[in-house]
């Protein structure tokens, strides 16, 4: 085992007992899931780790803890109370917000994106509301465009496409990630909710949810307690766009895990909201894409799973439902951390029960 830094490590660390090492691989001494994991991330810590990690097993928090800085300049350490920017993680909520107002009747998914934004060129009037949300509708990304600035908001992205006037292709006959898309499904939720995007994000999502430290950043909170963004020889590298419904979320891990917990329990949107949400796009040549609503679709040893990454300036996120058996794993960073779904993979293996995998690499 490697020496520990007992300085650089912070926040809560929660282990469930675990008589075993499970399957009997392994025996001689019995280890904790959430101990393994443990080392597991301290070694990820002497490869350049920064961030924050929880991992559920059967729906219960087995670890938590953050490692290192919220701040290299101050060198303010990370604490589990100070949000990350997430990126495109921030597209599930997006996708769960429009699904509450399809529940409430205030929009459709079969709806042209032009009833609620008129002003949409022409070839928009093709757009469905569902197209935007699964990456089908062939409007072109704003990076693409040239157009991402500090600063950045909603509103110019929308004029940008308006004077772009053409999609990339007709809807329904590709997937292109677009993050236009959402920008445009945040709009679409303002003016099917009478409330801007963050009104309505903290008052129907972030309070409800008990996601306390969650918050949409904007000119008017961008001071907020927040953890900044580094490249990873810990040069500023921060997150300073305006835009939102595609990213644009600050929150912690526990915020998350509290998220995952009211989408599990059908407090915010139907459970068969939520099988929609989780289901395959098909294209109109009749392939399928493993994308729902806001989330990737995959699976492992144990079923089904979703599953999103999220990622720009300093920040490589990553989260993880298994939806048969309740596990899940939550990773934030915010130092341009490149092996982020390495370390997933070791945790899933950790969870599953390959723990002799798991020591031999980290021999």
């Amino acid at each position: 085992m490697k020496v520990r830094l007992t300085t650089i490590v912070l926040g809560v660390v929660i282990m469930a007992a675990v008589p075993s090492l499970g399957q009997g691989r392994v025996t001689g001494f019995a280890l904790s899931k959430g101990d393994l994991i443990e080392d597991v991330l301290f070694n990820y810590y002497d490869a350049g780790f920064n961030g924050s990690v929880l991992v559920v097993e059967n729906n219960t928090v087995i670890y938590e803890n953050t490692f290192g800085f919220a701040d290299f300049a101050s060198r303010e350490p990370l604490d589990g109370d100070t949000p990350f920017y997430l990126a495109s993680l921030a597209k599930q909520f997006t996708a769960a917000a429009v699904l509450r107002l399809a529940e409430a009747g205030k929009l459709n998914l079969d709806d042209p994106v032009t009833k609620f934004l008129p002003m949409m060129p022409k070839a928009y009037r093709q757009v469905r509301i569902h197209h935007l949300l699964t990456h089908t509708a062939g409007v072109p990304d704003y990076f693409s465009l040239g157009i991402a600035r500090p600063g950045l908001t909603n509103m110019e992205v929308y004029q940008a496409l308006v004077l772009h006037k053409t999609l990339d292709f007709t809807p329904g006959n590709k997937f292109r990630y677009s993050n236009s898309g959402y920008v445009l499904l945040a709009l679409v939720i303002q003016v099917a909710s009478g409330q801007t995007i963050a009104d309505y994000f903290q008052q129907e999502i972030f309070t409800p949810c008990n996601m306390s430290h969650a918050f949409v950043y904007s000119a008017a909170t961008k001071d907020k307690l927040r953890v900044k963004g580094y490249t990873a020889k810990d040069k500023p590298d921060d997150y300073t766009l305006f835009t939102v419904g595609d990213g644009g979320i600050y929150a912690t891990a526990r915020d998350l895990f509290n998220w995952q917990q009211a989408l599990n329990s059908g407090a915010f949107i139907s459970l068969a909201s939520l099988e929609k949400m989780y289901a395959p796009v098909a294209l109109a040549n009749g392939r399928v894409k493993k994308y729902g609503f806001g989330w990737e679709l995959g699976s492992n040893l144990q079923g089904k799973l979703v599953y999103h990454t999220g990622g720009l300036a300093g920040f490589r996120n990553y989260i993880e439902r298994q939806l048969v058996g309740g596990n899940a794993i939550i990773i934030l960073t915010n130092n341009s951390f490149p092996d982020v779904l390495q370390l997933r993979n070791t945790l899933v293996k950790i969870l599953d029960g390959r723990l002799t995998e798991v020591y031999e690499e980290m021999k």
